[in-house]
């Protein structure tokens, strides 16, 4: 079932698929952070511009974009789909790669990425 949330987060993406900055940019806060799934492996993105640039190159070069989606509530839990995600930080012997968006407002505020389902439903506080 899609919710306003995951319906934001698929815009996003779509946009970014697009190359479509202007739009992009118009869907994120001013404010807006992302953060890698490794210190160090690339920095984080402070500025609404470095992640729009971060999202147009990560959608043309990865092919990145939202599979499995969990709403919970201000931020969604997403599992990232696209080529190469081992070198974005995701571990495995099939890599994956998962994702917290917040949102606020409909726009989004913060991108973190996780290398593993377990650090990502941690820092989500979603308990198996």
């Amino acid at each position: 079932m899609q919710t306003a949330n995951t319906a934001a987060i698929e815009e996003i993406f779509h946009l970014a698929r697009r190359a479509d900055h202007r739009s992009l940019r118009t869907r994120l806060h001013d404010d807006v952070t992302w953060h890698p799934a490794r210190e160090g492996g690339w920095s984080p993105c402070t500025t609404a511009d470095d992640v729009v640039r971060t999202l147009l190159w990560r959608a043309d070069a990865n092919r990145l974009r939202p599979g499995e989606m969990i709403d919970l509530g201000d931020r969604v839990l997403v599992q990232l789909r696209g080529k190469r995600l081992d070198r974005l930080g995701a571990k495995g012997f099939i890599p994956r790669l998962f994702q917290i968006v917040v949102l606020r407002e409909g726009k989004v505020v913060s991108m973190r990425d996780y290398a593993s389902r377990e650090d990502a439903f941690a820092a989500a506080g979603i308990t198996k």
